[in-house]
């Protein structure tokens, strides 16, 4: 079926035209010239096939249009040229498969896109010229493979992107570089292995990201990605699983990198022991052997003290302090070890036999009395 092109010929003053749940197939280029007030226009869920160029010519005050659930399998060139105030704009669940450059040109004020549900294979942010009010747009469940941009122009308004449930299983190092804004962002149910470091460092205003139901390599590429979740703090996915490996299929991507320390830090260690080697190597260099004959060259010369060799014997006193100061701590310990060995033995001999030592005490004093014994025999033997 189809609206006759004199539809809505003496209304107009109309600001709300539903027209949804029909089974249009077809509207004439003119069938709303007739009411240039309209604010709300709603087509959905019809059979339209395709828009005609000049369908929403003079439509300068619409707000909301709803073409969703229709059979559209393009979007003529500039066909949206005149809603230059329009807002809320709703493509989901078409059969479109591609955009031209100018599809959207002239949507100045628009700040949300539906396209969900659809047939596109590829997106480049190009095809969404200098859209500069636009907060969120929608692109789940398509066959989406690849992400581009092909921007000139920093897309500083995008603050909520959805790409779940598409087939990208990589996306370009950069692409997000033209999104400094971008607070929400799904990926979940897409083919993903990786994301690359340069990707994640453009997610500098995310505050919710999901990611689950992709095909997660956990090797030392998902380490980017993992590295910048622990340092997340806004919400986020916890049932990203691995695809492999397959020893670890099927666990937690959280666990099996800390179990297996697939994102450990190596390097650190690396790094020290070039800045090691020169500290053992100036050791030796520090104090030169040169200067040895230089002193024994000035002692034979002067005895008394001048400034001549003092100054050498100053550069050895170093090398001569840093020796002894080993040989002096050594010499201590072995004697201290001596004493102490000749003091244990004492103590034992002692504690196992006493009677000996009695006797050796009793064999002293005999000795000492012997002594005196003999000595009073000279003095009284000696001659007055």
């Amino acid at each position: 079926t189809s609206v006759d092109e004199d539809a809505f010929q003496g209304i107009r003053r109309l600001k709300e035209l539903i027209l949804s749940s029909n089974k249009i197939t077809h509207l004439h280029n003119k069938t709303f010239h007739p009411v240039p007030n309209l604010r709300n226009l709603d087509l959905s869920y019809n059979k339209l096939q395709a828009l005609q160029s000049e369908q929403f010519k003079g439509l300068r005050k619409l707000l909301i249009l709803h073409l969703r659930s229709n059979s559209l399998k393009t979007v003529p060139i500039r066909v949206f040229q005149d809603c230059r105030n329009l807002d809320f704009l709703d493509l989901g669940y078409n059969r479109l498969r591609s955009l031209s450059r100018n599809a959207f040109a002239g949507l100045l004020k628009l700040t949300e896109l539906h396209l969900e549900h659809n047939q596109f294979s590829k997106i480049n942010f190009a095809h969404f010229p200098r859209l500069f009010s636009l907060r969120s747009i929608y692109l789940q469940w398509n066959r989406i493979r690849s992400l581009s941009q092909g921007l000139t122009w920093t897309w500083s308004s995008l603050h909520n992107l959805d790409l779940s449930g598409n087939d990208i299983a990589g996306i370009e190092p950069g692409t997000f570089q033209c999104l400094p804004n971008l607070q929400k962002l799904n990926l979940d149910s897409n083919k993903l292995t990786n994301i690359s470091q340069e990707t994640v460092n453009a997610w500098i205003s995310l505050i919710s990201i999901t990611l689950s139901g992709n095909m997660w390599e956990c090797t030392r590429s998902i380490c980017p990605l993992f590295n910048w979740l622990k340092n997340f703090k806004g919400n986020k996915e916890s049932t990203m699983i691995c695809a492999g490996p397959k020893h670890i299929q099927g666990e937690k991507v959280s666990d099996a990198v800390e179990t297996y320390n697939i994102c450990a830090e190596i390097p650190v260690v690396v790094t020290e022991k070039p800045y090691q080697v020169p500290k053992t190597q100036q050791r030796p260099i520090f104090i030169p052997k040169p200067t040895i004959p230089k002193v024994e060259d000035y002692e034979p010369t002067s005895f008394t003290p001048s400034p001549s060799p003092d100054f050498p014997t100053s550069g050895q006193e170093p090398e001569y302090e840093h020796v002894s100061f080993h040989k002096i701590i050594a010499g201590s310990v072995a004697l201290f070890l001596s004493v102490a060995m000749i003091l244990l033995v004492i103590y034992v001999s002692w504690k196992r036999y006493p009677a000996s030592m009695k006797q050796l005490q009793q064999h002293s004093l005999m000795k000492r009395r012997r002594k005196k014994a003999r000595e009073s025999e000279r003095q009284m033997n000696s001659p007055l």
